[in-house]
């Protein structure tokens, strides 16, 4: 044979043309499928840990194409191949039954009424997208023909189910059973699947105003084929003909829609999403958050978010970056992750820190006093100071003077490099620009940074309690997404961020704190869950934090404004609190508690008053259980040795008690200023009884002292939310209860002051002369300055 190209000829022999023929058909036969088969854009779908969809976003073509699915439903595969191609199990891509079929129905109808074609062909038509002609008809053989020896008929099923369209914008049988079903595709019923085998044969039959008679014969003409075939009994398929047809196509679910926006950014677009959220959860707590929602939009309070771990498996149960309100106020913000002010929510990482340096243990008094750190003077939230407050209840009440001065005492860089250590990623600048403020809401932090913090601690204490070592992966931020990956073997080591012994004296003392007024009383009923939890009010009311630890959950609040607009309303207790409490409530948990950690505890004698090791000078003895640390502590100074009468009226020294029965005293007794203050909230804490008359020599300091403020002591004057000035409050101590002090500033007389020596006054920018005068004529003058904005 010859063939002539241009100048040139070439000269086949038969046989040698006919293989060349072959191998191009084989070349081509081979590689004719796309890889690849679909390149469709595909939503992006969000399922929960067991595989329910959660939320979807829409197809870049405007298209709802769910990612192809791994398996497909039995219902749906017995109804499709019953509709759609009898002999599917039987050809290898193209049947000769059905074309024949074909012909003789479109003769008898003297029109095109079936086109023969496989479900493998119909595979290769939706992949080739082209127009039906006998030569693309012919291809289509072809890639049919291909595919079945490239997949298992289970593939080809699912791949039909994938792609195959099912009237208006619906693509594949996941995306048609949540939008004309809301249900996953494996719990569809008979005549549900029934009815979506017939809908990509005609689509345009799903409408709930026109063609239901022949919708709905379809399906019935399915049922019936599916019973003739022995694939269901007699029951199933007289209560599948009864079942309704679908109606109009249902919204599909979208919850955490924050956490789908996450993902796609993160660059998981058009993916199937598994997530470790619990679908019901995510529902029912949406629903809880909504509805205090409502409530905080009274007072102007517009965004609040959530987040639940499960601390047993160390993942995320729930996921609520921003409630339900307006565009206006940002509900696209994702505030699980935006920094915020941190308030007081950091407050139990230093204390735990202290505690397990041995530096500090519940029972252990601290000073509550005024004070000035270089021109930084905190103040309690209530503005009140109890002069020495154990440290359990300073966490418990989240009192900031005593957590400023524990935070002085441990350090400032040494706290910062813990928080890093515990995941606090917005804790980025230097000790310098932090300062003392830093425990106060000075740093930002995150709703799911502050979350695995304190999961880890709990972790902590969960694991430790089953094997008494420590886990390497205690302190890794809880799972989000199930990529299904093999957990490694778990790795101990004998030390950890926190040890358990410190973790649980934190909670312990924060187990104290004060629930709001729908918890009050909580402890009076023996079913209300344990619950250590600790609230942060950031500066100016802007961020109002609850977090709350269990040994089975860790909840994590945060209500405010996503403008960062401050509200008088915006206060942990108030606005976080009642929403923590109400998420518990609905969560199934044990009510159990955490175990002590008995291997780092020990039993320690403390002075009942001071909690300091007590001495031989201790009158009052408690034994208490500590971390092991706490016997490096300190051992009490608070008591003072001396000689009264039997009636402890009066003091004596040896030279004066000669005609007197005397007895020796011990008597707990503070520093003059912390006494001041710690009378006022103790009313049976003693004064030492002054000397008898008759002991001469012995003189007595009668004169007063300015305790507020500080001589050279420098203040910026601050304002109430509407603008005025707070005022700042001047206080003095006498040692003679009845005293009277007469108080002037810059020789302006200011008033007077009897029994409680405090006085209010608004100051002016600049330096001023403060003079106080008793009765006798003593007086004390200190100069203090006002600093500007």
């Amino acid at each position: 044979m010859r063939l002539k190209l241009g100048k040139y000829r070439f000269y086949f022999a038969p046989r040698k043309l006919t293989y060349f023929a072959l191998f191009a058909f084989t070349v081509y036969f081979l590689g004719c499928l796309p890889t690849p088969l679909f390149d469709s854009p595909t939503s992006t779908i969000l399922l929960s840990r067991d595989g329910r969809l959660m939320n979807a976003r829409i197809a870049e073509d405007g298209q709802w194409r769910f990612p192809e699915m791994d398996s497909t439903p039995v219902k749906f595969n017995e109804a499709i191949i019953a509709f759609e191609d009898h002999d599917f199990y039987a050809h290898t891509g193209v049947s000769i039954r059905a074309i024949g079929r074909a012909v003789i129905s479109n003769f008898k109808a003297k029109r095109v009424v079936s086109g023969g074609s496989t479900i493998t062909m119909q595979i290769a038509r939706m992949a080739r997208n082209s127009d039906r002609t006998f030569y693309n008809k012919f291809i289509e053989a072809i890639w049919a023909f291909r595919m079945e020896t490239k997949y298992s008929k289970e593939q080809l099923l699912t791949i039909y189910a994938s792609h195959a369209p099912f009237g208006g914008n619906v693509v594949g049988l996941e995306a048609a059973s949540w939008r004309y079903y809301g249900l996953p595709p494996h719990d569809l019923s008979w005549s549900q699947a029934a009815t979506l085998a017939v809908l990509p044969n005609a689509p345009g039959l799903v409408h709930p105003g026109k063609n239901r008679e022949i919708l709905l014969e379809k399906r019935n003409k399915v049922l019936t084929t599916l019973f003739e075939q022995d694939k269901i009994d007699a029951i199933t398929y007289e209560l599948s003909l009864d079942e309704p047809l679908i109606g109009a196509p249902k919204t599909l679910p979208s919850l955490a829609p924050h956490l789908l926006d996450n993902a796609i950014s993160s660059g998981r677009k058009g993916q199937r999403i598994t997530t470790t959220l619990d679908d019901r959860k995510q529902e029912k707590l949406t629903e809880i958050l909504a509805r205090h929602q409502r409530h905080l939009n009274q007072n102007y309070i517009h965004n609040a978010a959530l987040i639940v771990i499960d601390v047993k498996t160390n993942e995320v149960v729930t996921y609520i970056g921003n409630s339900a309100t307006e565009n206006k106020y940002q509900k696209y913000v994702d505030i699980v992750r935006a920094p915020r002010s941190s308030g007081s929510i950091l407050k139990p990482f230093l204390y735990a820190a202290m505690t397990q340096e041995g530096m500090i243990h519940n029972d252990q008094l601290i000073p509550d006093v005024p004070m000035n750190f270089d021109h930084f003077s905190p103040l309690n939230y209530n503005e009140k100071n109890e002069g020495a407050v154990k440290a359990g209840d300073a966490l418990a009440q989240s009192l900031n003077v005593p957590a400023v001065y524990l935070l002085q005492q441990y350090g400032i860089d040494k706290f910062l490099h813990k928080l890093r250590s515990i995941g606090q990623t917005h804790v980025s600048k230097s000790a310098q620009h932090y300062g003392l403020s830093l425990i106060l809401g000075g740093a930002e932090s995150s709703l799911w940074d502050v979350a695995n913090a304190y999961a880890g601690m709990a972790k902590t204490l969960n694991y430790y309690n089953t094997e008494n070592k420590y886990n390497s992966n205690t302190w890794d931020d809880a799972s989000l997404f199930n990529t299904y990956a093999p957990q490694s073997s778990a790795v101990t080591r004998t030390t950890s961020k926190f040890d358990a012994a410190s973790i649980y004296e934190t909670f312990q003392a924060l187990l104290s704190v004060n629930r709001p007024y729908m918890d009050a009383s909580w402890e009076q009923y023996s079913s209300s869950s344990r619950i250590a939890w600790k609230t942060g009010t950031s500066y100016g009311n802007r961020d109002a934090w609850a977090i709350g630890c269990t040994p089975d959950y860790v909840v994590a609040v945060w209500v405010g404004n996503a403008t960062g607009e401050g509200r008088p309303g915006i206060i942990g207790t108030t606005a976080a609190g009642p929403i923590m409490f109400d998420v518990f409530s609905h969560l199934s948990s044990k009510r159990g508690w955490f175990i002590p950690p008995y291997d780092e505890l020990v039993k320690m004698s403390i002075c009942k008053e001071s909690g300091h090791r007590n001495t031989v000078n201790c009158t009052k003895i408690d034994t208490v259980q500590v971390h092991q640390m706490a016997l490096r502590g300190p051992s009490c100074n608070f008591h003072e040795v001396f000689l009264t009468d039997m009636k402890e009226k009066f003091r004596y020294n040896k030279g004066c008690a000669h005609d007197v029965r005397v007895k020796t005293v011990s008597q707990f007794v503070l520093p003059p200023l912390q006494a001041y203050f710690y009378k006022n909230s103790h009313p049976n804490y003693k004064a030492i009884p002054p000397f008898h008359p008759d002991c001469e020599g012995v003189t007595e300091d009668k004169t007063f002292s300015i305790i507020y403020p500080d001589h050279n002591s420098k203040m910026i004057g601050t304002v109430d939310l509407d603008g005025f000035s707070k005022g700042i409050i001047f206080e003095a101590s006498h040692p003679d209860n009845s005293a009277t002090l007469f108080w002037h500033v810059d020789n302006q007389y200011l008033g007077e002051t009897k029994g409680q020596h405090s006085i209010k006054y608004i100051p002016e920018e600049g330096q001023h002369l403060l003079t106080v005068l008793d009765e006798m004529g003593n007086q004390k003058k200190i100069i203090f300055t006002i600093l500007g904005d």
